[in-house]
């Protein structure tokens, strides 16, 4: 059987799990559509997300339509929230991008289309909301077109009584050149006036848009049903479904946790090879047997015997987390970054003989979202995208754990890079007492660029296992940095290692790794940086005036001011540290007529001060002596 594993992306708003439940009626998973509003979707299956009418999580479900088997995930549209759009697009093959007739290109949707471009991700464009008051679906196709370098391709039109009608062929052509430009032979065709055959053209739009190469366009309304029967019929014509090879090495992500339900329930995205019940796998250096597997049944969870290539379904091991690899590293998997969080604040019970229990519930929600960076060192701390994900978190450990918790002010989460390339060397026992030998040379990389590791170390010298741990050790010591932070952009070389044959161990080089990287470190000296958002403010003319003077005091770059009907759109980037809490300010000195939006763009370099100092547990950049001694058993 084919099988085409899609998601539903989009806005906050735009009405994706709307569209969500319309496919799902119409692959036979429920009766009847569900509507946000009346708190009876199938995918927001959360108190919270039922009471607040958005989707705080990813949301996974299966069905067979004509010989193929879909499986939907369902993504939060809410800013707040990327980090489990991010693990979603890793495991899919193709998406469905939710986009408002009246709102038009929002912030979060320009993030969202820039990620399918710039990883080639086959999607299909849902024009939503055409039956509003305002709504301009040709214009808002036009703006879609534009900011996808051309890249789209119409297949419907909307009348001017609102009915969604497909293109004759001759439209088909004329108003999509940009398909002619890609192809030679279609292009040949047009300029020598022969005709082309309808069943042609939608053979070559066919190809190009499952190579993400172009996104065909539909209209509709979710809301009434309007344009969704279409649509539900070009996913597998126009998105990558395929027959899968069971028989290579098996390769697994793990992209959502569920700590929430009677078991730990980890879905995971099967890439190739298959697993079994009773099967053996190796998960941080630790065998594990597979006792227990899932599938997905509509909404529900079945238990399984096995899990193929192309499948989603669930593996019970209490070690997963959401984000980790099973089996072989996917080839296919997208490495996707939409933003990372820039606010730090540490959690306190309320009742402090509910700190342990605090501590283990973060744990749970940190192993659904990694990216909460749990820290428990002097303080319990979570970085976070948002104050809507903190309202969310205050919300979940009050529902599921029965905790109250107190969060102090947000602080700006900084990140360090090394400001030159240095090395450092430690040869087994010569300097410290491990029964390990390690050496590093740390360079660094261009803004953007990210953490980097390159072994020289053959395996012939150091085995798989070994390699591993160091590997392993390097990625979590750079997690904290001279001052704290965590480091980016920058290159570490496993260039030098001894090795004890008899008493060596991973767990030796685990240890001995954060010493030498700190002190490759410390001799490069670091640099900090600071997060940068890019920023659209959009305020009546009657307050340009205050808005300027703001973004200037700010330290906001301003990079254009244009006017946009009623209102003037003023856009650029902000340090992220400069504009907390500045769309309050916004919606109060325009009476709730300005609207302040921002998206990630990333980290630029910031004058050092102490307060900006972040150390809150033992290592060897805050305290090589205890570090020493905690290693050695001695604290």
């Amino acid at each position: 059987m084919k099988k085409l594993n899609i998601g539903v992306i989009a806005h906050v708003d735009a009405g994706k799990t709307t569209l969500t439940e319309n496919i799902l009626f119409l692959g036979g998973v429920i009766s009847k559509a569900g509507r946000v509003d009346k708190g009876d979707t199938t995918t927001d299956n959360l108190a919270v997300e039922r009471r607040r009418g958005i989707s705080v999580k990813a949301a996974a479900t299966s069905f067979v339509a004509d010989g193929v088997m879909y499986n939907l995930i369902d993504t939060p549209g809410h800013v707040d929230f990327v980090a489990e759009v991010e693990r979603s697009l890793a495991v899919l093959d193709g998406v469905v991008l939710v986009v408002s007739a009246v709102e038009g290109l929002q912030s979060q949707t320009r993030v969202l289309m820039d990620t399918i471009r710039a990883f080639g991700i086959p999607a299909v464009i849902f024009i939503n909301k055409v039956d509003r008051v305002g709504a301009n679906p040709f214009g808002i196709a036009t703006q879609v077109g534009q900011y996808m370098g051309r890249g789209y391709a119409l297949t419907q039109y909307v009348d001017e009584n609102g009915n969604i009608l497909p293109l004759s062929n001759r439209e088909l052509i004329e108003k999509n050149s940009a398909l002619l430009d890609k192809d030679d032979e279609l292009m040949s065709m047009y300029i020598s006036d022969d005709e082309i055959p309808y069943e042609l053209f939608i053979k070559k739009l066919c190809k190009y848009a499952r190579r993400g190469a172009i996104y065909p366009v539909f209209f509709g309304s979710a809301l009434y049903g309007i344009g969704c029967k279409e649509l539900f019929d070009a996913l597998p014509i126009f998105l990558p479904t395929q027959d899968y090879d069971t028989s290579g090495s098996f390769s697994a992500m793990v992209f959502k946790v569920d700590t929430g339900a009677a078991e730990r329930l980890s879905y995971v995205r099967v890439f190739s090879g298959s697993i079994s019940l009773r099967e053996i796998i190796v998960h941080i250096d630790k065998e594990e047997k597979i006792t227990r597997l899932g599938r997905l049944e509509g909404s529900k969870v079945v238990s399984c015997a096995r899990l193929e290539a192309g499948d989603i379904g669930i593996v019970y091991l209490k070690s997963l987390k959401a984000g980790d690899i099973i089996g072989e590293i996917p080839p296919s998997a997208h490495k996707v970054a939409l933003a990372r969080p820039t606010m730090i604040i540490e959690a306190m019970a309320k009742q402090p003989e509910q700190r342990r229990v605090l501590y283990e519930a973060l744990v749970q929600l940190s192993d659904e979202d990694p990216l909460l960076g749990l820290s428990s060192g002097k303080k319990v701390s979570l970085r976070l995208l948002g104050e809507v994900q903190k309202e969310i978190i205050t919300e979940l450990l009050s529902e599921r754990f029965g905790i109250e918790v107190i969060f102090s002010e947000a602080q700006t989460v900084y990140m360090e890079t090394p400001a030159t390339e240095a090395s450092s060397v430690a040869p087994i026992y010569k300097t410290v007492h491990f029964a390990a030998g390690a050496g590093f040379t740390v360079r660094p990389l261009p803004r953007g660029s990210g953490m980097k590791y390159t072994a020289k170390i053959s395996l012939g010298e150091l085995t798989r296992n070994f390699q591993n741990a160091v590997e392993e050790a390097v990625y979590e010591t750079c997690k904290h940095g001279l001052y704290g932070w965590e480091i980016t952009d920058c290159e570490v070389i496993f260039d030098y290692s001894d090795f004890d044959s008899v008493n060596g161990t991973p767990s030796a080089y685990r240890d001995l790794v954060p010493m030498v990287l700190v002190d490759a470190f410390t001799k490069s000296g670091m640099n900090l940086l600071e997060p940068y958002l890019d920023f659209e403010l959009r305020i009546p003319p009657d307050a340009v005036s205050r808005g300027m003077y703001e973004l200037s005091r700010m330290n906001a770059r301003i990079e254009d001011t244009i006017s946009a009907g009623e209102f003037v759109c003023i856009t650029g980037d902000i340090p992220a540290d400069a504009c907390k809490n500045y769309g309050a300010s916004v919606g109060a000195y325009t009476e709730g007529r300005g609207v302040w939006i921002t998206r990630f763009k990333g980290y630029q370099d910031t004058v050092f001060a102490d307060e900006k100092v972040n150390h809150d547990e033992i290592n060897p950049a805050a305290n090589k002596a205890l570090y020493m001694m905690q290693k050695l058993g001695a604290v």
